[in-house]
C-alpha cells in the first residue's frame, strides 16, 4: 500500500511521445529516435529539451522531507513499514558503496546533444538556437553542480561520445571541488549569456539562470575558500532583486499549495497537472498527512473525533515531522515590549509559567490518560525516558501553567509568531482541511490517538505535522486522489538570504542584516534584527535561513554544510571543517497533557532517533566505491573522497 515513489512529469507536451530514449551510459551512445526528425524544426527539439529538464531539474525538487529529516528541522520516524528513521542522519545506512548519483551519463549525453545539435542545425532561427543552446548549458551545469555539492567531484562529459571516442571513455574524475566549481560556472556563465529574459514559469531564463548562479557560488566559496564566489553570490543575487521581476510576498505559506502556486516570488517551479498527478506521487503530500481514522478517534479521544468527516479527512502515511527543535527558531512578539524573542525568554510564558525540575521524572508522572476503550496513555511515555544520549539533556522543558492562569499552553506558546510557523508546521489547536487538529493528549490529530502511544500508525511522533506544501484535497487525502502539485526551485527569499550569507563572510555586519530583514519582516511579520555583532548577526542569520528556506528541497542540510565549513560563530564558535553541532545532536519533541496545563519537552527517542550522528567525512558524500572498482579495471584510476 505504501511507497508509491515519485513520477517524473513536466508540463504536457504533446510531441514528447515522439521521442523516447533508450539508457544510455556513457558506453552506449546512441539514440533509438530519429535524429532527423527531432531535430529537423524547433517544436520537436524543444520538446527534448522538456524531456530532459525531468531528469535534470529533478535534483532539486521533490525531495524535501527526505532532506529536511537529516537536518535540526525535520525527523522521519516510521514504526509501520519497517523503515524505522532516516539512516543517513544517523551515518548507519551509508558507507564507501552509497551512491548519490555518480555518473549521470545518460543526462550529461542529453545535455550534450542539446548544446551539439542546436549549434549545427540549420533549422532553427538565432533567437530559438540561442535559447536551447542556453538551456543546454543551465541543465549541465545543474547536472554537475548536484553531483559536486554532495561528491565534490563529476566525471566531466562535454561531448556526445561516439563508439571510436575511446580516450573519452576513460575521462577521469575532476581533480577537486575547485575544478568541478569552475566547469558549474562556465556552464552557467554561458547560459545566462544566451537565455532570454523572460519564460514560462517552469521553464529556465536569463534570471532564473543568474538565481541558480548565487546559489552555485555560494556553496562554492565554502568549498574553496575562493573569495571571488562571494562577489558573484552578491552580485547575482542582487541583480535578480533589482530586476523587478519578481517580489516578495505577503502571503508566505501560499506559495507552496494551490493558493498561488505561480507567485510573483517565484522564480522558477516545477508544476504537476491533476489530470495525471496523484497523491502518492509526493512525500510531501501523502507521507506528511496522518492516517485518522474516525472510529479510533472516537476511541482515543474524549470529543477529537465530534468535529472530524464522518467519511474520514486523512488517509495518509505520516512518517515525516517538524521538530520542535524548528517550532523553537519562529520568534515571537513579546506582549509587553513588542520585542521579538524566542518563545521560552517570552513575558507571555514567564509571567504565565513555571518551569519545574527535569530530573527524575517518571513515566506517566505529568499525566496519565485513559482513553475511552480502556487503554491508557502516559506523558513521559516510557520510551521518552531512554535515550542514549546523554552528552545532552534528555529534557528540556517540564512546564506548568501558574495556578489562576486561565490562559492555555498552547496559546501562550504559539499566538503571535513568525507568520511562518503557522504557514508551514501543523501545531495544537489549528485547522487543516477544514478539520481542527488537536495535538494534546487524546487529541483529535495527536500522538498515541490510535494504537500506538508513542506516534505509530502514521500519527505524529514531534507533537507537529508539516503544513507546508500540502495541498487540500476533497473528499480525502488518500493515494489515489488527483491533485494540482507544484515545487518551488528557486525563489526572490532565497536571494535575500543568500545575500546576507555572503555578506556576513565578508564581516559586513549592517549589510547582513539589512537583508535578513526583508525576509524576516515581510514573510515573518516580526520587528527588524537589530544585531550589530557577528555573533548576534549569525544567530538571526542561521534563525532566519532555518525557517525561511525550511522543507525546501535540501537547502537546510546543505547550509548546515556551509556553516561548519565556514566554522566560528556559524558553527557554535569551532573550527572550519569540524563537526556540524546541529547535524550530530539529537532533536525534539513536544506532549501537551489533555487540558493543556501542562507540556513536557524531550529528546525524541521512538526507535533509537537520538543516535544522529555528523563526522566530518560527510562534508562530502563519497565517490561509490564499487564505480571506482568498476574504473579501475577499464583503467582509469580515482581517488576516494577523504574518510570513506
Amino acid at each position: 500500500m505504501k511507497r508509491n515513489r515519485i513520477k517524473s512529469l513536466w508540463l504536457g507536451i504533446g510531441t514528447l511521445a515522439l521521442l523516447s530514449s533508450c539508457n544510455t551510459m556513457d558506453t552506449k551512445p546512441f539514440e533509438s529516435y530519429d535524429e532527423e526528425l527531432v531535430w529537423g524544426n524547433y517544436q520537436t527539439a524543444d520538446a527534448f529539451v522538456v524531456k530532459t529538464y525531468q531528469n535534470t531539474v529533478e535534483y532539486f525538487c521533490g525531495n524535501s522531507a527526505i532532506w529536511e529529516n537529516r537536518t535540526p528541522n525535520g525527523a522521519y520516524c516510521d514504526q509501520v513499514s519497517g523503515d524505522g528513521i532516516d539512516f543517513t542522519a544517523t551515518e548507519t545506512g551509508i558507507d564507501s558503496y552509497t551512491n548519490h548519483g555518480f555518473g549521470r551519463f545518460d543526462e550529461q549525453r542529453k545535455c550534450n546533444k542539446i548544446i551539439e545539435m542546436a549549434m549545427k542545425s540549420k533549422s532553427f532561427s538565432e533567437d530559438e538556437k540561442d535559447r536551447l543552446l542556453g538551456e543546454g548549458y543551465f541543465l549541465r551545469a545543474i547536472l554537475y553542480f548536484d553531483m559536486t555539492r554532495k561528491m565534490g567531484r563529476f566525471v566531466p562529459i562535454t561531448k556526445v561520445l561516439g563508439v571510436d571516442d575511446k580516450e573519452d571513455f576513460k575521462t577521469p574524475l575532476t581533480s577537486s571541488e575547485s575544478e568541478s566549481y569552475k566547469l558549474i560556472m562556465d556552464d552557467i556563465n554561458k547560459s545566462i549569456d544566451l537565455l532570454p529574459e523572460t519564460s514560462h514559469i517552469s521553464r529556465v531564463n536569463k534570471y532564473t539562470a543568474i538565481a541558480f548562479r548565487s546559489r552555485i557560488a555560494l556553496q562554492a566559496y565554502a568549498y574553496t575558500k575562493d573569495d571571488s564566489y562571494l562577489d558573484i553570490v552578491i552580485s547575482s543575487a542582487n541583480e535578480v532583486i533589482n530586476s523587478g521581476k519578481y517580489s516578495l510576498t505577503n502571503d508566505y505559506g501560499s506559495m507552496f499549495n494551490n493558493v498561488d502556486p505561480e507567485s510573483s516570488e517565484i522564480i522558477m517551479g516545477r508544476y504537476y497537472l491533476a489530470a495525471d498527478a496523484r497523491v502518492g506521487w509526493f512525500h510531501e503530500e501523502i507521507e506528511a498527512t496522518p492516517n485518522l481514522p474516525v472510529d479510533d478517534l472516537k476511541a482515543g479521544s474524549k470529543d477529537g473525533a465530534s468535529s472530524f468527516n464522518p467519511g474520514q479527512t486523512f488517509n495518509g502515511w505520516a512518517c515525516y515531522f517538524p521538530t520542535q527543535d524548528l517550532v523553537d527558531q519562529y520568534l515571537v512578539i513579546d506582549e509587553k515590549t513588542g520585542v521579538a524573542v524566542p518563545w521560552y525568554e517570552s513575558s507571555q510564558i514567564r509571567n504565565n509559567v513555571d518551569f519545574l525540575p527535569t530530573d527524575n521524572l517518571s513515566e506517566g508522572c505529568i499525566e496519565t490518560f485513559m482513553r475511552y476503550d480502556g487503554g491508557l496513555r502516559h506523558i513521559p511515555t516510557i520510551i521518552d525516558l531512554k535515550s542514549g544520549r546523554t552528552d545532552y539533556d534528555n529534557v528540556l522543558y517540564n512546564m506548568s501553567v501558574k495556578p489562576g492562569c486561565n490562559r492555555d499552553i498552547s496559546d501562550l506558546m504559539y499566538l503571535n509568531r513568525d507568520k511562518r510557523m503557522d504557514a508551514t508546521i501543523i501545531r495544537d489547536k489549528t485547522f487543516h482541511c477544514k478539520e481542527y487538529m488537536e495535538m494534546n493528549m487524546g487529541g483529535s490529530a495527536s500522538q498515541g490517538v490510535r494504537t500506538k502511544e508513542d506516534g505509530g500508525w502514521y500519527t505524529t511522533a514531534t507533537g507537529y505535522y508539516w503544513r507546508k506544501y500540502l495541498v487540500p484535497v476533497e473528499p480525502q487525502i488518500e493515494s489515489a486522489a488527483p491533485l494540482d502539485f507544484h515545487y518551488v526551485i528557486i525563489r526572490l527569499g532565497e536571494m535575500y538570504m543568500n545575500l546576507a550569507e555572503a555578506y556576513l563572510y565578508k564581516g559586513m555586519i549592517a549589510e547582513a542584516v539589512n537583508s535578513l530583514n526583508k525576509t524576516r519582516t515581510v514573510h515573518g511579520g516580526l520587528p527588524e534584527s537589530r544585531s550589530s555583532s557577528a555573533e548576534e548577526a549569525w544567530e538571526d542569520y542561521i534563525r532566519e535561513r532555518r525557517v525561511e528556506m525550511a522543507y525546501e528541497e535540501a537547502d537546510i542540510y546543505f547550509s548546515y554544510l556551509r556553516w561548519g565549513k565556514y566554522g566560528s560563530y556559524a558553527n557554535e564558535g569551532r573550527k572550519g571543517g569540524d563537526v556540524i553541532v546541529g547535524l550530530n545532536a539529537p532533536v525534539h519533541k513536544i506532549s501537551i497533557t489533555s487540558d493543556r496545563k501542562k507540556a513536557i519537552v524531550n529528546q525524541l527517542n521512538l526507535l533509537n532517533s537520538w543516535s544522529r550522528k555528523f563526522t566530518v567525512k560527510r562534508y562530502l558524500f563519497p565517490i561509490p566505491q564499487g564505480e571506482i572498482d568498476k574504473r579501475s579495471a577499464a583503467g582509469i584510476i580515482d581517488k576516494q573522497n577523504k574518510g570513506w
